[in-house]
Formats: C-alpha cells, structure tokens, sequence
C-alpha cells in the first residue's frame, strides 16, 4: 500500500487537441479486436512470440488470444493497451520519438510511450496517438506497425475497435459480509479450516466458506508495544495503526510480520516526509491472538537529516524456501523490493545473515511484494507478485498485479517476456476491468482446490469503496499463473 510518505510520480503528459478527432473513452471490461481499416487485418504480436521487444503486427483475424487485447486506464484519457496472450504492453522501440519507430511489446515499466489516446473521428474510426513522441499508430505499407505524423491522406493509421464480449478478465469470487471492506489483505486458513482475513489498520475478519466474512472486533495488534514509543512520539495516528500485515504459521505458532509509519513529530503525520517505518514481529498461538511482541525486524529512516537507509521498511511478506530457510520480502517505491533471511528459531532476523537482496525495482511505482513458493510442471519455483503504480485512490487508482519468477528464493526474478525485475520487468497478471478499479495488494495463500489471489479492489459500483478480490490461479503449460 503507497504510504503518505511515497513520493509522487511525475504527471504523464494530457494529449493535445486533434481537430479532427474527438478524444473517446475505451471500453476496459471486454477484450478488443484492434483493425487497420487499410489492410482490414487485427492488430497482434509477431508471431505470438512472448519476448519482449518483439514486433507488433496485424494478421487475417483467426480469434486467438494474441489477437486481442485490453485497454487499462492511465487518467487524462490515456489508456496501456495490453496483449491478452502476452500481458506485455505497446510502446515504441527504445521510446523513440522518430516517426517510422516501430512498435513493439514491452513489460508495462511505466514510461510515456506506453501511453495511448484514442481519438474518434466523424466517421467512427480511431487513431490512437503516443503521449511521448505525439506521433500516430500506423500500417506502413511493408506490413509494419509503427508511428508517424497525421496523415489524412490515407486511411493506415485508422483502426476500428471492437469488443469481442470476452471479459478482460474473470470477476472476482462473491463474498458478502463484515470486514470486506478492507486494505492490503492477507489470509490464512488455521488447522480447524477456518479462514482469518487480516488487513492495513487493524482489521480482522474470518470465514468458514470464503464467501460470508465477520468483522473480529478483537484480536489485532493493539497494544501499544513499548518499544515503539524510541520509534514513534506521536503518541496516536500512527503509532498503532498496523500496514499490511502477514501472517505465517509454523513450528504451532502464528508468526505476523506487521509495519508502522514512523513519525517524528505529531505535525509529520500523514506528510509526505519520507520513508520512514519500522518492520515488526508478533507471535501468539492462536490466529486472533493475543499478540506477544516479538520486536524489530528493520526500520528505514527516509530522507531524515543523517539518514542511512534508502529503502522503505513496509509491506513485509515471510516465506520458506524448499531447504526449510525463512526469508522476509519487503519494500517499495524507494529503492525497490528486498530480501532478508529470517531466524526459523526466533522469526527475527537472522544475525549471521546481514544481506539485503535486491529483486525488484520501477521508476513508476511498485510495492507490497508476495513470494509464494510452488512447484509447477517439476519445477520448484518462487512466484513473485507484486502491485505497481499508484493505490488508494478509488476509481482513480492505477494499480495493476504484475508477477515474475525465480527457482532461487533471492532471485534473480524475471517476467514471461524475460526481463529482470530490477530492470522494471514484471508480466501483468490482474489490472482494472470493468467497475474493478485498481486491483492491488495482494498475496497468495493455499486455498481448498487451487491457490488463491487475495487482494483489494476499488468497486465502481460503490462509489469507489475498497472490496476484498479472491480469484483462483491455475498455472499454464510453461509454469504461468493466470487468474480464474
């Protein structure tokens, strides 16, 4: 979840004026068939081809997945435009801003060319135009698909866009009840088969089928444990607002690795002062508690006079790799996501362990990251999952899931397209669709047939009021989960 303390990312560019043209507003619940009224052929990926940089092309329309694709909202009337195949996204090779650039399919990093408006013309066409070279998608006329000035002299850079009634993707399973309304949730089933929900700012809630949930009143972290006050003189606010817990259940104990902003004076609360919070450790033998306090994991200071630290100590999530090690992953916009090993013995720190392992890191935003150990086609993998771009923000939220992958616990990871994730990569896994807005804050956990998706979404049915999704994920023939 983006802390009060995440900086803001720089505005991307409101598209200009087409005279000819009106900007248009995209349908993003269904899948698109994309047209070039020239050479009558579907917009596609060369080849069907998974690796990034790969060409974007058209072909005779035969419905496959690589022929379709899925616009996401960016604000100001740009839209990422999605491959459903590939979960890659359009943008201009080597963010060129020359007209004749080809485009291509890219890991969705965040950089302007990857932005897209769609303007209708008086005849019902669209041309779509690239927010960072302000150039046009076009058919050449050797078949490529690039960028170049308006031209009204021909129709290769017109496209007709049709939904195909295929949902972009699945909705979210049903779930009713107290205690859905929540943030940055994380579940875990005890040995009785119930299901406990535990989420950003002390919530609880618990289910026996998944569907109807009921608020705990008790059974958070509440105490105001006494060595926060060396961390936080706040007093309130946030020295006991709990941020995206996690919980783990090992050895007969429920471990929860929690965070809290820090504030140094009560007139920081809720600024934009810096990353600075502390990681924590809880144990209790019980789901709901009570809580024994464990104490510090890690704590960053952010950009405090005489600060050392460039990461930000939130949104931790535990782990065990195949060898029985525990490991802690963590971060956010700051520097990117971490690792660190964990003491099985005390689930603190491990003392003889002091590295930090950089996994992933993007400019434009990434945080609350979820490693979830699982062996796919004989293959023992580490799926790493993770949000990127903003939260919190309602229907306005430009959060999306994206996931990679390692057979290493500290990576490196690497998306489908075969980009590390420390360079920006990540393959997109659940982005708005329809009335959900900013699918994010996710974790995974093990659930009564398949694994479970647990995250927050944004409902634009409820004026934008935060809903718990629960999707299940099957694993593709090359290892790829997909949400169901």
């Amino acid at each position: 979840m983006t802390l009060p303390t995440s900086p803001t990312p720089t505005p991307t560019p409101t598209p200009s004026a087409t005279p000819t043209a009106t900007l248009a507003t995209i349908d993003t619940a269904s899948q698109l068939k994309i047209v070039n009224v020239s050479t009558g052929e579907v917009l596609t990926v060369a080849g069907g081809n998974q690796a990034a940089g790969t060409a974007v092309a058209t072909a005779a329309d035969n419905s496959s997945d690589v022929q379709r694709w899925h616009v996401m909202p960016m604000r100001s009337g740009q839209y990422n435009i999605e491959n459903m195949l590939t979960h890659q996204v359009i943008g201009i090779s080597n963010a060129s801003t020359a007209g004749g650039a080809a485009a291509v399919q890219w890991a969705d990093n965040g950089t302007n060319d990857h932005l897209w408006a769609f303007y209708k013309l008086s005849n019902g066409n669209y041309v779509l135009k690239n927010a960072n070279s302000g150039l046009y998608l076009q058919s050449d006329t050797s078949g490529t698909i690039t960028q170049g000035a308006r031209s009204t002299s021909s129709d290769t850079q017109e496209w007709t866009i049709d939904a195909t009634g295929a949902p972009a993707y699945p909705m979210p399973m049903t779930v009713m009840g107290t205690g859905t309304g929540v943030h940055d949730p994380n579940m875990i089933r005890d040995t009785s088969g119930t299901y406990w929900l535990y989420g950003t700012h002390n919530t609880l809630a618990k289910s026996t089928d998944l569907v109807t949930f009921t608020s705990v009143a008790s059974g958070d972290i509440s105490p105001d444990f006494s060595w926060w006050a060396s961390k936080n003189t706040t007093g309130g606010g946030g020295r006991t607002d709990i941020w995206a817990p996690s919980v783990m259940y090992a050895n007969g104990t429920y471990y929860q690795y929690y965070s809290i902003p820090i504030y140094d004076t009560p007139s920081k609360v809720g600024t934009n002062q810096g990353a600075e919070a502390v990681i924590a450790l809880a144990t209790s033998k019980n789901p709901d508690g009570p809580w024994t306090d464990a104490g510090e994991i890690i704590s960053s200071c952010g950009i405090t006079a005489g600060c050392t630290t460039g990461f930000n100590a939130i949104d931790p999530a535990p782990y065990i790799d195949s060898a029985g090690n525990w490991w802690l992953t963590f971060g956010s916009w700051e520097d990117g996501i971490h690792i660190l090993q964990l003491d099985p013995a005390t689930g603190l720190r491990l003392s003889s362990n002091n590295t930090l392992y950089d996994i992933a890191r993007r400019g434009a935003g990434e945080e609350g990251p979820f490693i979830f150990p699982q062996t796919v086609g004989g293959t023992h993998y580490y799926y790493y999952f993770a949000p990127i771009n903003e939260c919190c923000q309602g229907t306005n939220s430009t959060y999306r899931i994206i996931v990679g992958r390692s057979t290493s616990p500290t990576g490196p990871f690497v998306d489908r397209g075969g980009i590390d994730l420390k360079d920006g990569g990540g393959t997109i896994l659940l982005s708005t669709h329809g009335n959900i807005f900013g699918p994010g804050g996710q974790s995974v956990m093990e659930g009564p047939t398949a694994p479970l998706l647990v995250y927050h979404y944004y409902d634009g049915s409820l004026n934008g009021a935060p809903r718990l999704g629960l999707n299940k994920l099957t694993f593709d023939a090359d290892g790829w989960p997909h949400v169901e």
